[in-house]
């Protein structure tokens, strides 16, 4: 079991911990290690993500003149880990970010087995 992954992030090296959806005692599903070895084959999954999260920020965050200002898509994102759902339908992957236009929420970048990126409020995976 991967405890953490290496990885680039639109442009900049992260080592994120993985983290698995299990109820405590409970193994980690042959679907979430495939679901991770899925995601660690297509980096270009998160490249793909970064005009997406762009777009849900700039829409999420329509008054921050300083946001305008700003290029670094770091200066309001910050990987923290990657959270791999536990579900044998159709697994995910999610890169868990700090968001510094919703401290409590934070920020999910989802990753579908087929390519698919939705982002939004961290809820949309937990």
């Amino acid at each position: 079991m991967i405890e953490s992954l290496e990885t680039t992030i639109w442009g900049r090296k992260f080592t994120l911990p993985v983290e698995y959806d299990c109820y405590e005692g409970e193994e980690v599903t042959k679907a979430q290690i495939q679901a991770l070895k899925n995601f660690r084959s297509h980096t270009e999954w998160i490249e793909k993500s970064r005009s997406i999260v762009e777009k849900y920020c700039r829409e999420q965050v329509m008054s921050d003149e300083e946001n305008t200002k700003k290029d670094n898509i770091f200066s309001y994102i910050k990987p923290e880990c990657l959270f791999v759902k536990r579900d044998k339908e159709s697994p995910r992957i999610a890169m868990m970010c700090k968001y510094r236009y919703d401290l409590e929420h934070g920020l999910a970048v989802v990753f579908s087995s087929d390519g698919e990126v939705t982002v939004g409020m961290q809820d949309i995976i937990l």
